[in-house]
């Protein structure tokens, strides 16, 4: 389990958290495959997913919307609607809005206490509880973001969308380390689950807005194949975040950085399918004209890493609106890869 909480202070009062766990137990049968060409950064996902059935407009197709493409464009596979995962993170997305009206308190948490009779959205302690509450099983991930907000009636801010509120959500999971391991998780499976709670004290107004997905299997996984690796981001990849503020994770990934306010470049993770050993020999990442330094994360410095994955993360913050060469070298179980691959930042 990950469980990783953030907070980050925007305009207009309102705070940004993230929160992601994998876990669960049970072991999956069956395999959706999607594969990659060890040495082209050429995609090919053999997965059809049909359109799904969340509300036009909703934050639950904004969220479903940014994974899926970032998924099936960088070759991790996309992922098929379960109502019955639907259903528990609309509950538990739910349980956090009235936890937060009822304390007081911004409530982000993957876990739940109390029974029904204290709130009626109450489904189970953890994620894999509340998923089997639904009558799924209990291998599953689960990542979580909230928005809080707080200003006067007579100078509300012009607001996005529910579905802009979910797709920003979700590209803000992307851009960390441990929530990007829950996004680009194995399972076959995923539901998404959004809402928002206000409450008005005179002219002030206070909204706390959940959303949460929960990705997991019962008897499908989706795997990548022998040797075969995938990143994200990857080639074609864009709008990528120019920075990551590694203090707004816990486990903090890089815990001699306590200031939120010190960001690092955006992470870079690579994977292959758990039972082979990921090492990275060279690396660069560059604009054309100067080389971007870089902090590789992998099992051996990093206890919330595998060996099947690393994240390459740089030093600083990347420029907006900028094109990135990135070249990776290394071995999967001892077969060399080579990769290159160019990504585009947006702000």
């Amino acid at each position: 389990m990950h469980p990783a909480f953030a907070s980050l202070t925007l305009a207009l009062f309102a705070s940004l958290g993230l929160s992601a766990c994998g876990g669960g137990g049970g072991d999956g049968a069956g395999v959706i495959s999607s594969s990659t060409s060890l040495n082209n950064s050429v995609t090919n996902v053999a997965v059809t997913i049909p359109t799904p059935t969340y509300a036009a407009g909703s934050a639950e197709l904004g969220a479903w919307n940014v994974l899926q493409t970032a998924r099936k464009l960088c070759g991790f596979g996309t992922l098929i609607q379960n109502a019955k995962l639907d259903a528990a993170a609309l509950a538990h997305a739910r349980y956090q809005t009235s936890e937060s009206m009822r304390t007081g308190q911004s409530v982000l948490t993957h876990t739940e206490s109390g029974s029904t009779a204290t709130n009626i959205y109450y489904t189970g302690i953890n994620p894999w509880d509340r998923s089997q509450a639904q009558s799924y099983g209990n291998q599953v991930a689960e990542i979580l973001a909230s928005t809080t907000w707080n200003y006067d009636l007579s100078n509300a801010p012009a607001f996005p969308t529910q579905e802009q509120r979910g797709g920003s959500s979700m590209r803000s999971l992307l851009n960390t380390v441990y929530h990007l391991t829950g996004a680009m998780y194995h399972g076959a499976d995923v539901g998404f689950g959004a809402a928002m709670q206000t409450a008005e004290t005179g002219t002030a107004r206070r909204e706390e807005f959940r959303i949460g997905s929960l990705n997991g299997y019962q008897t499908q996984t989706i795997t990548l194949g022998a040797r075969q690796l995938v990143t994200y981001p990857c080639s074609g990849s864009s709008n990528i975040p120019s920075s990551f503020a590694p203090a707004g994770e816990s486990p903090n990934p890089f815990p001699t950085i306590t200031d939120t306010n010190v960001t690092l470049g955006p992470p870079i993770y690579l994977k292959v399918d758990a039972g082979q050993t990921l090492t990275l020999s060279n690396f660069s990442i560059t604009t054309g004209v100067s080389n971007v330094a870089a902090t590789v994360l992998t099992s051996t410095n990093d206890p919330q890493i595998t060996s099947n994955e690393i994240f390459v993360v740089p030093n600083a913050a990347l420029l907006p609106n900028t094109n990135y060469q990135v070249f990776l070298n290394g071995s999967i179980s001892g077969t060399p890869f080579t990769r290159s691959f160019t990504m585009t930042t947006g702000l």
